[in-house]
């Protein structure tokens, strides 16, 4: 007979265990859920008052704001849509239009409009400033860049950088950085510098998939909406961070700020590794924290406002995202119309989210500004990643390591899903999500 702390999957018995996950951004929550249906009893920690993955995320005039906004392409982001949908949330497509101005020192002029095609979700251009001066030259880059791609993905040493890359290939100036790179930042949300460290082949597969057309895909509800089911029937303790985590015999004591204390069968850290030495025990896990160390992340400010100056001088010209860069393109800042892609919003206050602000915000437009940290991708990392996921297949391993940071590709909302999927695969859980299609909905009317 089967016993208390045991269940049966697929004709294999798996020990059911007391499991601690330390952090709730989208990767702890995504092994939380994937382990608790597994039947494992979990228990999430979150430092901060509420749940990390939506805790910046607010109501605007009886609406929601996602901080930052989470729009997805069905190909790059199809594990974290399959989990979505195995959950019960529905999608509807975002067509993401496009503005590029210049900043010049004593004006903002608009350069660069884009629509999309209802069939196929091609980029157009659609004012005549842009086609007269650019459109040209904006084709070339589009097949000049399409050509590098094929040839880059039959060629056999993919294992260069996007800088190196760039460098190989005659690509246009200003179609590559007027119009890819800042397509890039809202991605990676790095300087420029840091993104020609990146890898090419993640940043290439985005970007063929990108151009072939696919529509971004938004979930309704919006991010709170995924968490809720996410953390379902979940224990989420909050509000206060860990200080403690050490390997007492055959189990793992956690303490908390506050004191409290208790003992897992396993630990599943989910946070930024930069943090982990304030409470992981540095004798125990000396070997972990040299290789965690070496990871590097960035951070950034996401404004979220009403002031309408970081949008194009025309209101004809607003588009989903504006672009604003000077023409060295040295300084450059992207920007969400909030309102064109979130049903909540329409008929709202026009209100915005702004990436590192090149350009001055009205302090008194401002909602809030919201500190982001993203994960620097090069090298290096890669064969960090294969170091730490060889460190997990110990068996005797009691704590472990997940987030967007510790897979290879973007390291975005998929590459969280991911890495809680590399959990589970550990723990024995089924993954019954797998393989799911997006329920995609007609999508609701916005505000474009």
């Amino acid at each position: 007979m089967m016993g208390d702390n045991q269940k049966k999957y697929s004709h294999e018995w798996i020990i059911i265990l007391d499991i601690a996950i330390i952090g709730s951004g989208m990767a702890g929550l995504a092994t939380a859920r994937i382990l608790k249906d597994a039947g494992h009893a979990i228990t999430i920690f979150e430092a901060l008052p509420g749940r990390g993955m939506d805790s910046h995320s607010i109501e605007f005039e009886g609406g929601v704001i996602d901080a930052p906004l989470r729009v997805m392409n069905p190909f790059l982001w199809k594990n974290t849509l399959s989990l979505a949908t195995h959950l019960g949330m529905t999608m509807f497509p975002v067509r993401t239009y496009m503005a590029c101005s210049w900043l010049f020192e004593d004006r903002t002029e608009t350069w660069l409009t884009t629509t999309r095609s209802r069939i196929g979700n091609f980029p157009i251009i659609n004012n005549r400033k842009g086609l007269k001066q650019y459109g040209w030259r904006l084709v070339k880059g589009m097949l000049q860049l399409k050509t590098a791609i094929h040839q880059f993905f039959k060629s056999k040493n993919q294992d260069i950088t996007l800088a190196e890359f760039i460098n190989q290939n005659d690509i246009e100036e200003v179609f590559w950085h007027g119009a890819v790179m800042p397509v890039l930042y809202t991605v990676c949300t790095c300087n420029p510098k840091t993104i020609g460290d990146w890898p090419a082949k993640p940043l290439l597969v985005f970007l063929r998939q990108l151009t072939d057309g696919d529509a971004l895909l938004r979930m309704h509800g919006g991010t709170p909406a995924f968490v809720d089911r996410l953390i379902d029937g979940i224990h989420i303790h909050s509000g206060s961070a860990i200080v403690k985590v050490e390997q007492q015999g055959d189990k793992v004591l956690v303490e908390n700020a506050l004191g409290e204390q208790n003992l897992f069968d396993r630990v599943v850290i989910a946070t930024p590794t930069d943090k982990i030495d304030d409470f992981l025990n540095a004798e125990q896990f000396a070997d972990d924290l040299a290789l965690l160390k070496q990871f590097r992340f960035e951070q950034g400010d996401l404004v979220i406002h009403t002031d309408t100056t970081v949008m194009p001088p025309r209101r004809k010209d607003w588009s989903v995202l504006s672009y604003m860069m000077d023409r060295k393109f040295t300084r450059q800042q992207f920007t969400v119309w909030m309102n064109a892609v979130e049903p909540s919003l329409v008929g709202k206050s026009p209100v915005f989210q702004t990436w590192r602000p090149v350009t001055p915000i009205d302090p008194k437009k401002i909602i809030s500004t919201v500190k982001l940290t993203r994960a620097v991708v090069d090298s290096k990392t890669v064969a960090l990643n294969t170091a730490l996921q060889q460190r997990h297949k110990d068996p005797e391993r009691k704590v472990f390591y997940c987030g967007s940071w510790s897979c290879d590709g973007l390291p975005i909302l998929e590459s969280a899903v991911t890495s809680a999927m590399n959990i589970a695969e550990i723990f024995g859980a089924p993954l019954p999500f797998v393989g799911l299609q997006p329920k995609v909905e007609v999508a609701p009317q916005l505000g474009y």
